[in-house]
């Protein structure tokens, strides 16, 4: 899957373990995507939310990332997260 984002409208936000970076558009504040630097690779999701045909998609997982330790969250994210480009 390809996603660009069009303009330099995009405010970044970083999560509570300083990990991640959130990216949001600045005119709405809606969340575009989220991402972080992965031995050495940047990896990263999008909002399905923003995605026209979502319902293709699977089921969204339910998690509590507050309860997850700094390293399981980036174990989680290598293993659950796209090679993200364009940010």
């Amino acid at each position: 899957m390809s996603v660009v984002f069009i303009g330099d409208e995009i405010s970044t936000k970083q999560n509570g373990d300083q990990l991640a970076n959130f990216y949001h558009c600045k005119a709405c504040n809606e969340l575009l995507a989220v991402g972080c630097n992965i031995n050495g690779q940047f990896r990263g999701a999008i909002n399905s939310n923003l995605l026209q045909d979502v319902n293709q998609l699977g089921n969204p997982i339910k998690i509590q990332p507050r309860l997850l330790s700094a390293e399981e969250k980036l174990e989680r994210w290598s293993n659950l997260w796209g090679a993200l480009t364009g940010l």
